[in-house]
């Protein structure tokens, strides 16, 4: 157990039950409403953006950095040999004595890859009146892909633990949302964390790159191995937003300041560290924490991923949304 990857419950030694605070295990359809009528009617307002275009052939409802024969003017440009006689501008030439062509935006729709953390260490919360992070996560997934499909992109969800788990499409179009929806409200946690494998072998089955949007706890392996699988990403040129979804407990557990016996529980591989909370030991844990997430975000930034850090205590609406378009998600 290592306290550089902070993922457990807290219990008190002998109890046997989660102190107060803690709660896992309670993800799926019964852990609160993951989306209500409020939420998606401020969702069909909002757009998704990309930094740059990702064409895949189909007309969708975004522009393109593209410039084709659409019908839609977007500039001129002096002509040159191979040039398409019929878009010259002849009212141009008859005042000018040169020759322009007429250019036309195409519209294209992006393709949103959601790699969705479903492991065990997901589907835990340090407070039972706030969601779990795989709630949470869930959450978020579905107001991305929701506007997505909105807007006729074309949506693919694959959650992962150890493996990749069954996916959500490739699916297109606004009849889309609502089996999209019940995909996640259904979906439930798994296992493992294998991050880099899965990433690896999802990219590796696609031909074309598009926007990825990783949703995680990141507590898999170290921030070199995330940085070697963005490294990946950019070169393959696939637009990558990572999304780290946190508990604040985890930041700052304050169930560990009594001074009393404790013991930590990896979620995940049931590995336990038994402990008496220090001011040291909590100093410690505090500095490690701190240098683990300064990595995973500058790992992040390095290779041109979008980072976004997200606390489960945060309201959804009013804060997330607002944070997504203060960063150039969402619009």
């Amino acid at each position: 157990m290592r306290l550089t990857r902070p993922s457990f419950p807290v219990r008190s030694r002998g109890s046997g039950i989660a102190t107060p605070g803690t709660s896992a295990g309670s993800s799926g359809s019964s852990d609160q409403t993951l989306f209500d009528e409020e939420l998606i009617a401020r969702l069909r307002r909002l757009t998704l953006l990309s930094k740059r275009s990702v064409m895949e052939g189909l007309a969708g409802e975004h522009r393109s950095r593209r410039r084709g024969s659409s019908p839609e003017f977007a500039d001129f440009k002096s002509y040159s040999q191979g040039d398409d006689f019929r878009r010259i501008d002849w009212n141009i030439y008859s005042r000018l004595d040169e020759l322009f062509v007429r250019l036309s935006e195409v519209t294209t729709e992006f393709t949103i890859h959601v790699l969705l953390d479903s492991s065990s260490s997901m589907d835990w919360s340090g407070d039972p009146d706030l969601p779990t992070k795989f709630t949470y996560a869930r959450r978020l997934a579905g107001s991305l892909c929701y506007v997505s499909l909105w807007h006729f992109d074309r949506v693919v969800i694959a959650p992962f633990g150890q493996d990749l788990g069954v996916p959500f499409g490739p699916s297109q179009g606004r009849s889309h949302v609502m089996p999209m929806l019940h995909y996640l409200n259904r979906l439930e946690p798994c296992g493992q964390t294998d991050l880099a494998m899965c990433i690896d072998r999802y990219v590796r089955a696609r031909r074309r790159p598009g926007i990825m949007l990783l949703i995680s706890d990141l507590l898999s392996g170290e921030p070199e191995a995330l940085r070697q699988q963005l490294r990946s990403l950019r070169s393959r040129a696939w637009q990558t937003i990572v999304v780290h979804v946190v508990d604040e407990i985890e930041l700052n557990p304050r169930e560990l300041t009594h001074g009393e016996p404790a013991e930590l529980i990896e979620v995940e591989s049931d590995e336990r560290l038994r402990l008496i909370p220090t001011a040291n030991t909590l100093d410690r844990y505090a500095a490690a924490l701190n240098q683990w997430l300064t990595d995973v975000e500058t790992a992040c930034l390095d290779e041109g991923a979008e980072y976004l850090r997200i606390q489960t205590d945060w309201p959804f609406e009013s804060i997330v949304l607002k944070l997504l378009h203060e960063r150039g998600v969402l619009s």
